[in-house]
């Protein structure tokens, strides 16, 4: 199985470390660190670090889309890209001892849907009906919801494996599209269903609603409560171990590239959740959104706890 992600609105991940923030005045930032992220370049970067290939796909600003490109090539990972006018967005983190994060993010990225249907047209030629297709994070401004959806159909008319992860949705489009597989946290999964979700059983139960409305892999997020699973491969609880995270931010990206991996190799449900919550939770030991180490990663999954569920 082949794996391509798709970011068609990536964002430069901007850590200031200030030793001592202080609101309302001026402050001295002790290191800068700069990432390359967007949702989906975050499940090709986990991949790439533990040893499995994708391509990433990308829409890239003009203005300053250089150290972009120039980043995910140093780490080897195949890019296909695309340029439009304009700048991309950068999302600001604050980070001081103590504390917690602040964050800022500068969204002024558009595209047209002229230039999505060129990037479409590519997609398709390059996928085939054994490829699985990673559309995560916000589509673009200059994009309506009725453009995004009929983007994906296209591409679900192709392949059966379109994961998707979007802000862009609601629960009402992502009912109507049913992707093969969806990732949604403890909050987005009662958003989904449209009601509260206080228990690990009421978690369980809104996952099983959604497998049966037609959505296959259906893998709830719980941070560190583990996760939970309903879909193709069964029901299942998992625990991970405790952990002092040093950065959250891609570890829900690096799940569905754990997931991503092990089902491409046609492991079974235990292996395909243990790989998943391993690398998201080995995500949450290093800095900004650098991607998991194998070693955490092996380290974590011999120690997380997978019950199967009747």
């Amino acid at each position: 199985m082949k794996l391509l992600t798709v970011t068609l609105n990536p964002v430069y991940d901007v850590f200031y470390h200030i030793p001592a923030f202080k609101p309302y005045r001026e402050n001295l930032a002790s290191r800068v660190e700069i990432f390359p992220g967007g949702k989906a370049v975050n499940v090709s970067r986990a991949l790439k670090q533990n040893g499995y290939d994708s391509t990433a796909l990308l829409l890239l600003g003009k203005e300053n889309c250089q150290a972009f490109e120039a980043a995910l090539r140093a780490e080897g990972i195949d890019t296909l890209c695309y340029d439009t006018e304009g700048r991309m967005r950068e999302n600001l983190t604050f980070l001081s001892d103590g504390i917690p994060e602040t964050r800022v993010c500068v969204n002024t990225f558009s595209t047209t849907r002229e230039t999505l249907d060129t990037i479409l047209d590519d997609i398709k030629s390059r996928i085939d009906a054994d490829t699985a297709v990673v559309c995560s994070g916000k589509f673009p401004c200059g994009l309506t919801v009725a453009d995004c959806m009929a983007f994906l159909r296209e591409l679900m008319a192709i392949t059966p494996y379109v994961a998707l992860d979007s802000q862009t949705f609601g629960a009402k489009e992502i009912l109507e599209l049913k992707p093969w597989l969806i990732k949604p946290n403890a909050e987005e999964i009662e958003a989904l269903i449209g009601q509260p979700c206080p228990t690990p059983e009421a978690v369980l139960d809104a996952a099983g609603r959604l497998h049966r409305d037609g959505i296959a892999h259906v893998l709830v997020s719980l941070g560190g409560d583990g996760a939970i699973y309903c879909g193709e491969l069964g029901r299942y609880r998992i625990e991970v171990p405790p952990i002092t995270p040093l950065s959250t931010i891609g570890a829900g990206d690096s799940t569905l590239a754990g997931f991503l991996s092990a089902y491409a190799e046609g492991l079974d449900g235990t292996a395909c959740l243990t790989r998943a919550c391993a690398f998201g939770t080995a995500a949450c030991l290093e800095p900004g959104t650098n991607p998991p180490r194998p070693e955490k990663v092996a380290k974590i999954a011999a120690a997380i706890r997978i019950s199967v569920l009747s």
